[in-house]
C-alpha cells in the first residue's frame, strides 16, 4: 500500500501508528503528516500527480541545493568585479603618481578614503588619524608627511589648529570620480541576473530571520 493510501487509511479508520510527527507530535504515517508544509502536504493533498506543481522542491536538501547553487553563481559574478577593478587600478598606477601612491597599500588606500569623509572642519591630526584607522602613531605620521611632501594634503594654517591636515582638491576629486566610477561597474556587474538573484534572496532571508523572536520561531 502505498503511502498516499496508508495516510488516508490512517485519517478514516483511526489506526494508532507508533511513528510520531517530530513537529506536532501526533501520530503519523513515514513522516507523511498534515501540519507540515506546502513542500510535503502537496504530496498528501494532491493524490493526482498531474495537479501537483513542476519545478517544485521536494524537502529541505533542495532548499539547500538552491541556496548553493545561487551563492556559488554570484560568487563567479564578484570574481569578475573584483577583476575588473583590480586591472584598472592596476593601469591607472602606471599612468597616475597619485594612484601608484595611494593603491601600494591597503593603509594608504584607507587615509585616501578619510581625507574624504566629511565634515572636515579643521582637518586630521597625527593622533586622530592614528585612532581612527587604529594603526601606531610613527606609521601614521610618516605616511601624513609623505602625502604632504607630494601634495596630496596640505597644513592648516588657521591659528591653533597648525597639527591638523587637510585634503587638497586634487585628492577630494579623485575620491569624488572612484566613487562613480565604482558605482558605474557595479551597477553594469548587478544586470546579471545571478548577481541581482542572490542580492534578492539574501535580501528576503534577512528580513524574514530578522523579523523572528528567536530562532525556531515564526516571523512575524
Amino acid at each position: 500500500m502505498n503511502k498516499i493510501n496508508e495516510t488516508q487509511r490512517y485519517r478514516t479508520i483511526g489506526n494508532y501508528y507508533d511513528d510520531k510527527c517530530e513537529h506536532c507530535g501526533q501520530p503519523c504515517v513515514d513522516d507523511v503528516c498534515e501540519c507540515r508544509d506546502f513542500i510535503g502536504k502537496q504530496e498528501v493533498i494532491l493524490t493526482d500527480k498531474k495537479d501537483r506543481l513542476t519545478n517544485f522542491p521536494k524537502d529541505g536538501n533542495d532548499l539547500r541545493d538552491f541556496r548553493e547553487h545561487l551563492t556559488n553563481a554570484f560568487l563567479q559574478t564578484q570574481i569578475a568585479l573584483e577583476h575588473e577593478i583590480y586591472l584598472d587600478k592596476k593601469a591607472w598606477s602606471e599612468r597616475n603618481e597619485m594612484c601608484d601612491y595611494i593603491f601600494a597599500t591597503p593603509n594608504r588606500q584607507m587615509m585616501f578614503w578619510m581625507f574624504a569623509k566629511t565634515p572636515i572642519i579643521n582637518g586630521w591630526t597625527v593622533a586622530e588619524a592614528a585612532e581612527y584607522l587604529k594603526r601606531d602613531r610613527t606609521s601614521v605620521s610618516k605616511d601624513l608627511s609623505d602625502m604632504h611632501s607630494k601634495k596630496y594634503i596640505y597644513r592648516n594654517n588657521k591659528e591653533g589648529f597648525q597639527r591638523h591636515y587637510l585634503p587638497s582638491r586634487t585628492l577630494l576629486n579623485n575620491a569624488l570620480w572612484f566613487s562613480e566610477y565604482y558605482v558605474d561597474t557595479t551597477l553594469r556587474l548587478t544586470e546579471d541576473s545571478a548577481r541581482r538573484d542572490f542580492f534578492e534572496y539574501r535580501s528576503s532571508e534577512r528580513e524574514y530571520f530578522k523579523n523572528m523572536q528567536k530562532r525556531g520561531s515564526t516571523a512575524q
